[in-house]
């Protein structure tokens, strides 16, 4: 039955801005009252891509920002409004914001879309700082705008074994060992091999030490990360308890590489940690040792959920796991050279056991190869890399706001294409592996890099289409070595945040915050 639009905008209303954001997708109907009614403000609404954010290895540049049509008018997407000069790529991101590390190690919040920041304290951890570390960005503009930062507890390392002792010099040569009657007596004669005894419980100790480290549980319980508020300005521990079992013992993650790129071509083209996703209040942390936490903001609890088909990448050489987020919330993708797998996972109560479910894989070799075979030639609506050396030619196209339901001309469907592969037309020459680059935050569409092409694609999982993009044209800083996308993520612009300007100076919105 269909209410009058009054009483339905008076029951809009009670609803809270988060939710209420969401009640727009339900029919044009409620997406007109709201909006008419300016019941949520236009900055708080669900923003539309841009493009996307991509840190890259070997390059002129750290970052790069790729979308369609030319400049993102409007958004600082070279950092160059960034509290620092020194060279910046980004470690994490979250509805629109991006936590973002330089060289001399500060790390400092940025919103690309109002040039923005603000600088975060140095955490207490004496560790070093790395951008492997776990620092992960909490922003909901729908709750509050107001941002979190969070340090996660690392693995602790593998005991290293002892280093061998300084060999002595040899000993003169006894002639009175040649004559000794009993061979046990040459045996037993110690005074020359003491060094070696003295080096036994050194080894012994090591042993020790790795057993009684590597029987601990893990990740422990309490989990205590140490989180910056940006409402207090102060770094602070925060315990999270965990719900059901450890994810295994320490020993057990020692045998998962640091890196998840693990046998991914060159060292550096791989990402130099695993991700992490923001979704309902609770942030989902893909840790080393096959397992993700799931750690609930409002109640202090954590939940471990073992990750889907591959759990240890050191047991798939090529595979690189990715977290992310997309219209059904939590998603897993694994990719393997030119194939990939897509798992989503589902949460029907905050109880119950999440479980992930198989959404989508696919062999994208034969269509890459179909539309290498094309020369790209029916691809009109090209997308770049905003490099002043690219920028020059495709200026006059100016930005305009990608619309994928009307992206359906330039593409080819990889299930057609392994149908009709004909034999003898498979290229011979060696085709590379993909990058993945993230998803569209409301449509199952994943955005990818083809490393060996460099070029750019979208993948829709609905109809299983793949889409040319553009070029990924990196410009390498060394000739013999590749520029490779190390990370990536879509961007969608938020208007509205707490942080800084130039000067220092905070636009006043307390009044919108929670």
């Amino acid at each position: 039955m269909d209410l009058p639009e009054e009483v339905l905008a008076d029951i809009l209303r009670r609803v809270p801005p988060r939710h209420l954001a969401a009640c727009r997708r339900v029919c044009a109907d409620w997406r007109a009252t709201i909006d008419a009614r300016r019941l949520v403000l236009p900055h708080l609404l669900p923003g539309v891509p841009r493009g996307a954010f991509i840190n890259v290895a070997e390059s002129l540049r750290d970052t790069y920002f790729f979308a369609r049509g030319g400049p993102a008018i409007g958004f600082d997407t070279r950092l160059a409004d960034a509290p620092t000069s020194w060279c910046t790529s980004f470690v994490d991101h979250c509805n629109g914001l991006l936590l973002c590390e330089a060289d001399e190690g500060t790390r400092f919040i940025y919103n690309p879309a109002t040039r923005r920041s603000a600088v975060l304290p140095p955490a207490p951890s004496s560790g070093p700082r790395e951008v492997a570390s776990g620092a992960y960005l909490v922003f909901d503009p729908f709750v509050s705008l107001h941002h979190e930062v969070l340090v996660l507890p690392e693995l602790p390392g593998e005991p290293q074994p002892p280093e061998p002792a300084d060999s002595p010099p040899p000993p003169p040569f006894n002639v009175g060992r040649l004559f000794f009657a009993d061979a046990r007596d040459w045996l037993s004669w110690d005074s020359e091999d003491e060094p070696r005894k003295r080096a036994r419980p050194r080894q012994s100790e090591h042993v020790e030490a790795k057993d009684t480290l590597g029987l601990m549980e893990w990740p422990p319980s309490p989990y205590v990360a140490q989180v910056f508020s940006s409402e207090t300005g102060r770094w602070s521990d925060r315990a999270f308890v965990r719900e059901g079992g450890a994810a295994g013992t320490v020993a057990d993650m020692w045998s998962d590489p640091l890196s998840p790129g693990y046998g991914m071509g060159f060292g550096h083209c791989r990402p130099r940690r695993r991700h992490a996703v923001y979704w309902r209040q609770s942030l989902y942390v893909h840790c080393r040792g096959g397992f993700i936490v799931r750690l609930s903001l409002l109640t202090g609890k954590y939940v471990v959920i073992k990750t889907p088909g591959v759990t240890k990448v050191a047991e798939h050489r090529w595979a690189t796991p990715y977290l992310s987020k997309s219209r059904m919330g939590v998603y897993y993708t694994n990719v393997d050279c030119l194939k990939f797998q897509v798992w989503v996972l589902t949460e029907e109560l905050p109880t119950a056991t999440p479980v992930w479910e198989m959404a989508h894989h696919a062999d994208l070799e034969p269509s890459i190869r179909q539309l290498i075979r094309k020369n790209f030639q029916n691809a009109q609506k090209y997308w770049v890399l905003e490099d002043p050396r690219i920028l020059e030619s495709s200026t006059e196209q100016g930005y305009h706001e990608w619309d994928s339901d009307n992206d359906d001309d330039d593409g080819t469907n990889v299930a057609e294409e392994e149908e009709e592969e004909e034999e003898g037309v498979a290229l011979g020459w060696y085709i590379g592996w993909l990058d993945f680059l993230g998803y569209h935050p409301r449509k199952e569409i994943v955005f990818l890099g083809h490393q060996y092409e460099r070029r750019a694609y979208a993948y829709y999982l609905s109809t299983s289409k793949l889409e040319y993009l553009g070029y990924l044209r990196l410009a390498p800083r060394d000739q013999r070595f590749p520029a490779c996308v190390q990370e990536s993520h879509v961007f969608t612009p938020c208007r509205i945040d707490l942080l800084y300007d130039q000067n220092g100076v905070s636009v006043d919105l307390s009044k919108w915050v929670s």
